[in-house]
């Protein structure tokens, strides 16, 4: 059986748990709160805990238990609140990573580390529509994407020096499910709010720059068939669904499913909602079976789900 620590109960961490305890894995997550109820999602199998409390301070006692691979789903701030706190954003970051690491070299070495980045953050939108790979050179943007980027290095570091088993899965935009609007991120998540609540959806720019969205649940795919591979993961990996699609087609998309009207206010240009930012997912797709559904296909998926939760009706 798989044992694998998150430390984390955010999105992406209670996603990816639940995830993996339906493969039959052993999962303990650590998190602060529970804010996606993470216990109710459980199944009857016991084969998935939250621990409350800090993620260095717990993680310990959980590599105790034969732990196989520690997730890093959480870390600093959103990207937005980022940009007013950038000293904070990279303290937060950076000492979560930093404990991490040194708990599995000091409790057990053989645990493999995964840090969830964030390509987006990572990597500089331009004018040109090509994609970024795993080797395209990373120009951060915002304190986000450099907090990110140095706890990439940082991984790096205690691979080279200690000897740690570390890969990093820059995740492109995950979406599926509605997100707490103070985030200040979250296209897809923002546009099904202000749909769903009559508000104005905030564009900064045209509109027309392109991104790559990729649904949760294939995000949760890829990620556990990368670690559940036999060999050893490559340091660097993209995990996206490789298609551009527009903040506007995104807009335009979510009112045509929900048959809802979406106001548009229309904001400066942030400076980073400019050009192109796709990843290029030929490394993933060489490792393991990704098929991700298209942006269209996911936004439908994820209105018949949000309409099932609320009872049929969304309103």
């Amino acid at each position: 059986m798989t044992r694998a620590a998150v430390v984390g109960a955010g999105f992406l961490g209670t996603a990816l748990a639940i995830g993996a305890e339906r493969r039959g894995w052993d999962v303990t997550v650590i998190g602060r709160s529970d804010p996606y109820a993470l216990r109710e999602q459980a199944s009857s199998t016991g084969g998935l805990r939250l621990v409350r409390g800090d993620g260095a301070d717990e993680l310990p006692s959980v590599l105790g238990r034969d732990t196989s691979v520690v997730v890093i789903a959480a870390g600093g701030r959103f990207p937005v609140p980022s940009a007013y706190a950038p000293a904070a954003d990279a303290v937060d970051t950076l000492s979560l990573l930093i404990n991490v690491c040194e708990a599995v070299r000091t409790h057990s070495p053989d645990t493999r580390i995964v840090f969830l980045s964030s390509a987006g953050g990572v990597y500089a939108p331009g004018p040109e529509p090509g994609l970024r790979a795993e080797t395209h050179r990373a120009e951060p943007t915002s304190p986000y994407g450099m907090s990110r980027l140095t706890g990439e290095s940082y991984l790096e570091f205690y691979r080279r020096v200690h000897g740690l088993a570390g890969t990093v899965l820059r995740c492109s935009n995950v979406y599926g499910r509605l997100l707490p609007a103070a985030r200040g991120q979250g296209v897809v998540s923002a546009a099904f709010r202000c749909a769903l609540s009559g508000e104005p959806f905030r564009l900064h720019g045209s509109g027309a720059q392109r991104r790559d969205f990729v649904h949760v649940d294939d995000f949760v795919r890829a990620s556990l068939d990368l670690l559940s591979l036999p060999t050893r993961v490559p340091a660097t990996v993209n995990v996206g669904s490789g298609v551009g699609y527009s903040v506007a087609q995104v807009v335009d998309r979510v009112a045509t499913v929900l048959k809802k009207d979406i106001t548009i206010a229309r904001g400066p240009s942030a400076g980073t909602d400019l050009g192109s930012l796709v990843v290029d997912t030929s490394l993933l797709r060489s490792l393991v079976d990704f098929a991700p559904l298209d942006p269209d296909t996911g936004i439908e998926k994820m209105a018949r789900e949000l309409q099932a939760d609320a009872g049929g009706e969304l309103s």
